[in-house]
């Protein structure tokens, strides 16, 4: 099995090496004959750890001049730089520069990046979703909005290109992109609908249907309301029984007892085996409307016409604290500085900042439903389209991945819309060559986008791995993610592929003692 690991960092000193100014007048004259509108704010050197200048600005777009799309590159000396642009992605409603921890580890590995606060600011309530009018009533802020959904990651790689030409007197050889949730969504947006402008994307735990996640979190809090209004809330400890239950009950079906289930869908737990009896009392068991509670989680929000909304969460994903869904179920619709997700929704499907989606919004309401679906927010965000033929056939490589046991995002969702791409394009092009092309890797056991108990540090073997994709052909067997407190180490597997010992007396810390196999009947 050929496998991807983490690559040894060596510091290398290069006496008498002089690095490229790093002053804002290199950059000037390729800003100046940008046509996305580039203003520079500042270009500053750091030395603290790996070298390299930063350089900051601004993009109004060349469509309307209307965007706000700040924009941070971070180039590496002239000596160190592997000749690779980096495009990072971000989380949640963006608003600020993310994916630092990318970001460093990139560094190390020679590559400029690139980052964007996606053309807004987070600094309080998501009013950044709307504007005022001629008649004073609110409407979709279309600018931002598009620039979150999809312009500022196109917008600010293509500038970062230029600037990096700019500054090394030499165009990138590759360009890739790296995101998870948010970041996700917008490197399956990439794939979409500019086609052209990675040779590489990595994209986790893709929040590609931010709408329907969303209408899944307003159904989840007014059942967790629900829930407690009769003084049945879960607690923490009864979330750890849960777990508890469901590694008991699924553990082992791999052949190692890890604490790890390796594919949840086939994990036949039921609740309803810790709800109390006889003399027993919460907080351990549960209770039958506890009960009634988790199977619904599992089951996701269905409608009274019988549709879901939204895949279910899965066994496994239940305990780790704030990793699992005690963060899941305890995160607020409303709150008081207005950032809750039912203030998000409010503004964004409806431009309502007074809304309250608790009691004005119901799933089993067509209507509801139908009008958040095709909002200008919803439009623009979903990045759900199956057909990534333009990409597979300009030769794109890609790497979804997402962890099993997230609680937050439902990894059924991204192994659905996998399956979904795979069917479009082979109809077209060969399963085969899909799969040359885009490749999904699961993680047992990591919660959203890191954390759990699963194998969950990856940066840089995944760097490594798109990277010798796109340069070498070397399409990943397997990728080697490791948990460092667990002192262990496990390969990904392209899915449907599954980790398997190849032999039950070795030690299953070790990746080395795995193979990928197709799953079980």
């Amino acid at each position: 099995m050929k496998t991807v690991a983490y690559p040894v960092f060596c510091l290398v000193v290069l006496f008498g090496t002089e690095s490229i100014a790093c002053e804002l007048a290199v950059f000037e004259q390729p800003a100046a004959d940008s046509p996305h509108g580039v203003t520079l704010a500042g270009a500053e050197r750091n030395d603290e750890g790996v070298g390299y200048c930063q350089v900051e600005g601004m993009i109004a777009n060349s469509e309307d001049g209307q965007s706000r799309i700040r924009f941070r590159l971070r180039l590496p000396d002239e000596a160190d730089w592997n000749g690779r642009f980096l495009m990072l992605g971000n989380g949640g409603t963006a608003g600020i520069f993310q994916g630092e921890n990318r970001a460093q580890v990139a560094l190390q590995l020679g590559y400029a990046t690139g980052q964007t606060d996606t053309g807004h600011t987070r600094d309080g309530p998501e009013d950044w979703l709307m504007r005022e009018a001629e008649d004073g009533s609110a409407r979709p802020n279309t600018v931002a909005i598009e620039d979150f959904g999809h312009r500022s990651i196109h917008l600010t790689s293509a500038v970062g290109r230029q600037l990096v030409d700019a500054y090394y007197a030499a165009a990138p050889e590759h360009s890739y992109y790296f995101g998870c949730s948010t970041g996700g969504r917008q490197g399956l947006k990439a794939m979409q609908r500019y086609p052209a402008d990675f040779d590489g994307i990595v994209a986790g735990a893709p929040v590609f249907s931010l709408t329907r996640l969303n209408m899944s979190q307003v159904w989840t809090a007014k059942e967790t309301a629900r829930l407690a209004s009769g003084d049945q809330a879960l607690s923490e400890s009864q979330l750890d029984l849960i777990y508890d239950g469901a590694l008991a009950a699924c553990d082992a079906d791999d052949g190692v007892v890890d604490r790890l289930i390796d594919d949840p869908r086939q994990c036949g737990f039921d609740p309803g085996v810790l709800q109390c009896a006889g003399s027993e009392t919460p907080p351990l068991c549960l209770t039958e409307p506890q009960v009634d509670f988790v199977r619904m989680v599992y089951d996701g929000p269905i409608t009274d016409a019988g549709e879901r909304l939204y895949p279910g969460r899965v066994p496994g994903s239940e305990g780790n604290g704030r990793q699992g869904w005690q963060g899941f179920l305890g995160s607020s619709c409303h709150n008081a500085e207005a950032t809750g997700r039912c203030d998000l929704v409010a503004r964004a499907w409806f431009q309502d900042p007074g809304m309250d989606l608790m009691t004005d919004f119901d799933i089993d309401d067509p209507a509801h439903v139908l009008a958040a679906d095709t909002s200008f927010y919803s439009g623009v965000t979903r990045a759900d389209n199956p057909d990534v033929t333009p990409f597979v056939q300009r030769g794109g490589k890609a790497i979804l991945y997402h962890g099993w046991s997230d609680p937050g995002v439902t990894a059924i969702a991204t192994v659905d819309l996998y399956e979904a791409m795979e069917d479009t394009v082979s109809r077209k092009r060969g399963a085969e060559d899909f799969r040359d092309h885009v490749r999904l890797f699961m993680a047992p056991g990591m919660a959203h986008c890191g954390g759990g108990e699963g194998p969950n540090n990856y940066v840089a073997s995944v760097l490594e791995a798109i990277d010798a994709w796109v340069s070498e052909g070397e399409a990943p067997d397997a990728i080697v993610a490791t948990h460092e407190e667990r002192g262990m180490s496990r390969p990904w597997c392209p899915y449907p592929q599954v980790a398997r010992l190849s032999d039950p007396n070795l030690d299953s810390n070790d990746a080395e003692n795995f193979q990928c196999v197709a799953p079980p009947e």
